[in-house]
């Protein structure tokens, strides 16, 4: 039977709730408690246990105004043994994030770091008359084998709720709407969620990935935070949905080795589970003792897209399982208009409602005040830019996901994140839990099986030896296209292709060999290609996806009449043959003359990311094609500190946006006589094109900045 009508008291008097319940905005969010839960329970002859299946973070249980129990954690439940007749039960409750229990020191998980604690009974109390809670349960999943994990990384954050125990109508609609997005697992990245969240998945033929709430600890906390996680694997360890455990999070200096070792062995010993590691993200990425422990590898690659190509591929050494515990954010221009207009408590600037925390992210509130997004959005295309910051990070999870199926080294990935939060914007859903992209945009590279696209390699030479380097996939000089194509899935098939003009036209097509379902499984060949833009679409059995293509003439630079080059450091050899005159194409710094185009990346630059966490505003619309842009993006963008002073007034052509300080810096400006830019036709990072002439996307960039100059 569930007890679920009580009082709480904060000090000021009893008030009504119902179970479950986190007192919220009822009262400041920094107040840590004691609150005073009180109800009456009618105990049966023979006596009777209450299970608290969660409270936080420390509950002092009274029975008719005497001590019975005391339990301190999040996560896992606990009983109370009461004698028979009517009870006056009162709980005591004090949260984690106070003085008494500051974060650090109990197994707080990241929520507090994604908006504050939660205090409370959160989760159901039940009068139980048999059963007690035993710590030796079944074990749950026990195979070897693991398949294809395609994960989506949940921090149990729900604001409607202020606490991680949804119902089960929330649960199962947001598990459904999950797979129909190809997902096929959910990572619970540090909290644990109530069981029958792992029993939906279960139903729904989804699995599950326990991450155990250590992030960050104060080490000399180790052990008592020790002593809870293993009474939560041992409440939790009989779901079978379970398919991976790790133990933490980006645990880094400070945490000995041993200690990790001794929680792997401990959960392997309880559960049997074949998937169990010590630290998810690695100390290889965040640092701390090297020795690891568990049955697979477990990154977190944190890229700007042209990087992630030759990141994966540094980590994809060694003979272990490769799982990408959690990767490939970014944060899109969220709907600050709205959010403004209803302001929600964890977007509010009141310290009572929104204080910082602990959190090491605090942008939106001020943002909400300061914005013009968020005040003037008609006049500023606020929606506008929220579609194209939608298709930007669609592209970068498409990018991102095709590079990851193309290495067999790595079986999964759980990327981030489900949903919006006050300190990001990256979910697959919205703030108001609306899903952000449509299963159709998702499947091609989410689902079961992946087409994915093979660069050629281009490794330049350069100062007497070869460097890696390969070519662009979407962008083509007129004449040859060729495209390797490689797939990931579990069927065998051939291959289909064909590549499409403008009107739907087909220009080209082929297919490939019976093959497996892993590798390369044909080639794309076009022969007389032609400028203009087209889709390659391809199919290998059940699996589809496509791509567009862009072909360009190749230019003439010697053509180009009154241009001339200035690039000491020869980073742009090809320039070379401009044939003179008093346009001036300088590389790298700021030279004195009539006027041209700057291609600037030390002098008057600032290092900030293209891709991640940014959007950009572009005035010339035919630019935001994130395919061409992904050859050409740089890694800094212009100061505007400096560009006044050097140059006085200046025209925006392409700015950046960060969409968590929502700060501003042009990537692209017109001043006086000057096209001023961090953008790099000549490609070079990551895997963009090595060089000028291996880079069609970067040619034609080129040749449009010298059209933008006045006598270009």
């Amino acid at each position: 039977m569930l007890l679920t009508r009580w009082t709480v008291d904060y000090g000021d008097g009893p008030h009504p709730v119902v179970l479950p319940h986190a007192w919220g905005q009822d009262i400041s969010v920094e107040w840590e408690g004691p609150a005073v839960y009180r109800t009456e329970v009618d105990i049966p002859r023979g006596g009777g246990t209450v299970r608290f299946h969660g409270v936080s973070y420390a509950a002092e249980v009274f029975a008719n105004g005497g001590p019975v129990a005391r339990h301190e954690g999040i996560w896992d439940a606990f009983d109370v043994a009461l004698p028979t007749g009517k009870v006056d039960l009162e709980v005591r409750v004090t949260k984690n994030g106070g003085p008494t229990y500051p974060v650090r020191d109990v197994a707080s998980g990241f929520l507090p770091f994604v908006y504050h604690t939660f205090g409370g009974i959160f989760r159901e109390v039940e009068l139980i008359e048999s059963d007690p809670l035993s710590p030796l349960g079944e074990r749950g999943r026990g195979e070897g084998s693991l398949p294809y994990v395609r994960g989506l990384l949940h921090w149990g954050w729900y604001p409607e709720l202020g606490h991680p125990n949804p119902d089960e109508e929330t649960i199962r609609t947001e598990v459904r709407a999950a797979k129909e997005l190809g997902f096929n697992l959910v990572k619970f990245c540090l909290w644990v969620p109530p069981h029958r969240y792992l029993d939906i998945l279960e139903e729904e033929g989804m699995l599950g990935w326990l991450e155990l709430p250590l992030w960050d600890p104060r080490p000399e906390r180790l052990q008592a935070m020790a002593d809870e996680i293993e009474r939560i694997v041992l409440q939790y360890r009989h779901h079978p949905s379970i398919a991976i455990w790790t133990v933490g999070c980006e645990l880094s200096t400070g945490i000995p080795h041993e200690f990790r070792r001794e929680m792997v062995g401990m959960v392997q010993a309880l559960t049997g589970c074949p998937w169990v590691k010590d630290n998810s993200g690695g100390a290889e990425m965040y640092g701390g003792d090297l020795r690891e422990y568990g049955t697979f590898d477990d990154f977190h690659p944190y890229c700007d897209l042209p990087f992630y190509p030759p990141v994966l591929d540094s980590l994809c050494s060694g003979e272990s399982t490769i799982l990408l515990g959690e990767f490939n954010d970014h944060d899109v221009h969220r709907d600050l208009a709205r959010i403004g207009n209803e302001l929600p408590y964890w977007a509010s600037s009141l310290p009572e409602l929104n204080a910082q925390g602990v959190r090491w992210q605090h942008d939106l509130p001020s943002v909400l005040e300061s914005s013009r997004f968020a005040l003037e959005p008609t006049k500023n295309r606020h929606r506008a830019l929220m579609e194209s910051s939608r298709r930007k990070s669609l592209f970068i999870r498409k990018t991102v996901h095709e590079a990851v199926r193309a290495r067999p080294e790595i079986n999964g990935y759980a990327i981030t994140g489900w949903r919006d939060t006050p300190i990001s914007s990256s979910g697959f859903f919205d703030d108001w839990g609306g899903a952000r992209f449509t299963p159709e945009e998702c499947l091609a590279w989410n689902g079961e099986g992946c087409l994915f696209p093979i660069p050629t390699r281009r490794p330049p030479w350069v100062h007497g030896g070869n460097r890696p380097g390969w070519l662009d996939p979407f962008s083509y000089f007129a004449g040859d296209v060729f495209l390797r194509i490689g797939v990931s899935a579990p069927e065998e098939a051939s291959l289909w292709w064909r590549i499409a003009d403008a009107e739907g036209r087909t220009v080209a097509r082929g297919s490939g060999e019976f093959s497996g379902g892993h590798g390369e499984v044909g080639q794309v060949v076009w022969e007389g290609a032609t400028p203009g833009e087209y889709r390659l679409e391809a199919k290998f059995g059940t699996v589809e996806n496509a791509w567009p293509l862009w072909v360009v003439e190749r230019p003439q630079w010697p053509l180009l009449e009154g241009w001339s080059v200035h690039d000491p450091a020869g980073l742009i050899p090809e320039l070379s043959e401009l044939p003179g005159g008093d346009r001036l194409l300088a590389v790298r710094r700021a030279v004195e003359g009539a006027g041209g185009v700057l291609l600037l990346d030390e002098e008057g630059t600032l290092p900030m990311p293209f891709w991640r966490e940014c959007i950009q505003e572009f005035k010339n619309p035919s630019l935001e094609r994130w395919e061409r842009m992904l050859p050409v993006s740089p890694d800094g963008a212009l100061d505007p500190k400096w560009l006044l002073d050097r140059f006085g007034d200046y025209e925006v052509l392409m700015n950046r946006v960060d969409t968590r300080t929502y700060a501003e810096h042009p990537l692209l400006v017109r001043a006086g006589n000057w096209i001023v830019t961090t953008l790099r036709p000549q490609g070079g990072l990551g895997s963009q094109p090595p060089g000028l002439r291996h880079n069609p996307a970067g040619c034609a960039l080129l040749r449009y900045l010298m059209q933008l100059n006045p006598r270009g």
